[in-house]
């Protein structure tokens, strides 16, 4: 005969294993699976407590005397217990086996809830594990890298103006390519988003080494259609347009120059002019991979509508805390200028 359940029942009567079994009153009727021939074989066993009855475990291979309302939990690998509903028996065999609520673990001494959402377990609480931090809706993501020393002061999410040095601004033609040219009823400046991927997660720091994504909040020359497509990928002479293709899009780079300034070149391709002309379109040159073209980087709201631009020049005054460089020409001192 088979019994594990004698200090867990704490009194109760032993746990049997069972092949077959009938139970009438506190009492059950069971075959012996170990019963050798010719020996009887069906065994009766009473439960003696007050309040108790034979209760079988849900595989119907073990019993045990319960109390009403209890349920017989456990394994030969484990242990078993009676336990109420709406709990488990859980544990370990470093800690031991109790009866705890459903979601909850026993450590030895009392009953800890479970942690979820990729939660951990420290001095009793749930928390998140290191280098994550807990979202709005109680998951654990991956925490944003530390910004470097040294930011470029562009982040993902925001908008821009791109300048030329020649004080003209980078914008969509009626051809459906992109220069730098004077604003006109045929060429509008474009209002320039940066992405690191195609949801444009906002907030994550863009540093020259990181492949970044631009688009284009604003759509048709006067009729406003096509807003938000991706600058394209277009290459060796190509003129650099529109797309609405995710995988089409640009692979751009840029990285921070003295005086305010970027260039825009591109991840794993350099970035020029596509054509000796007096406006020349944009392409990337697969053959030189440091070319670039400077612009001077202008945050704009990207939804003019928004009550957040009263804000938006709160982290550093492009007006009164921007690099002048008017002193070389002046030959006067270098400093901060406002204008």
């Amino acid at each position: 005969m088979y019994s594990t359940a004698t200090e867990l029942l704490r009194g109760g009567k032993l746990n049997f294993r069972t092949s077959s079994s009938s139970i009438t009153g506190n009492e059950i009727r069971y075959n012996d699976p170990d019963c050798r021939p010719g020996m009887r074989c069906t065994r009766i066993e009473a439960c003696d407590d007050p309040g108790t009855a034979p209760t079988l475990s849900a595989d119907k291979k073990h019993f045990a005397c319960c109390l009403e309302g209890q349920q017989l939990l456990g394994s030969p690998d484990t242990a078993f217990d009676c336990c109420a509903g709406g709990h488990d028996l859980v544990g370990s065999a470093a800690t031991g086996y109790r009866c705890c609520p459903i979601g909850y673990t026993y450590d030895g001494q009392l009953c800890r809830e479970l942690c979820k959402n990729g939660k951990q377990l420290v001095d009793g609480k749930c928390v998140c594990p290191e280098g994550t931090v807990e979202a709005a809706d109680g998951t654990c993501r991956q925490a944003r890298p530390p910004k470097p020393d040294c930011s470029s002061g562009l982040e993902t999410g925001k908008c821009h103006t791109f300048t030329s040095e020649n004080g003209d601004r980078l914008g969509l033609h009626n051809d459906g390519v992109y220069y730098a040219t004077k604003d006109s009823i045929a060429h509008r400046y474009g209002k320039f988003q940066l992405c690191k991927d195609e949801k444009c997660t906002p907030g994550l720091a863009i540093n020259p080494s990181d492949k970044t994504y631009i688009r284009d909040i604003y759509g048709d020359v006067t009729t406003g259609a096509n807003a938000g497509m991706w600058l394209n990928n277009a290459k060796n002479g190509r003129h650099i347009g529109r797309t609405k293709a995710f995988d089409q899009a640009g692979e751009f780079a840029l990285s921070k120059w003295p005086c305010g300034k970027y260039c825009l070149g591109g991840f794993r391709h350099g970035l020029g002019p596509a054509c000796p002309a007096q406006t020349p379109a944009l392409t990337f040159y697969t053959q030189d991979p440091q070319m670039c073209v400077p612009f001077e980087l202008t945050e704009v709201p990207c939804d003019i509508k928004s009550d957040a631009n009263n804000c938006i020049w709160t982290n550093g005054d492009q007006c009164c805390d921007k690099v002048d460089c008017s002193w070389r020409r002046r030959g006067g001192d270098s400093g901060h200028k406002c204008h």
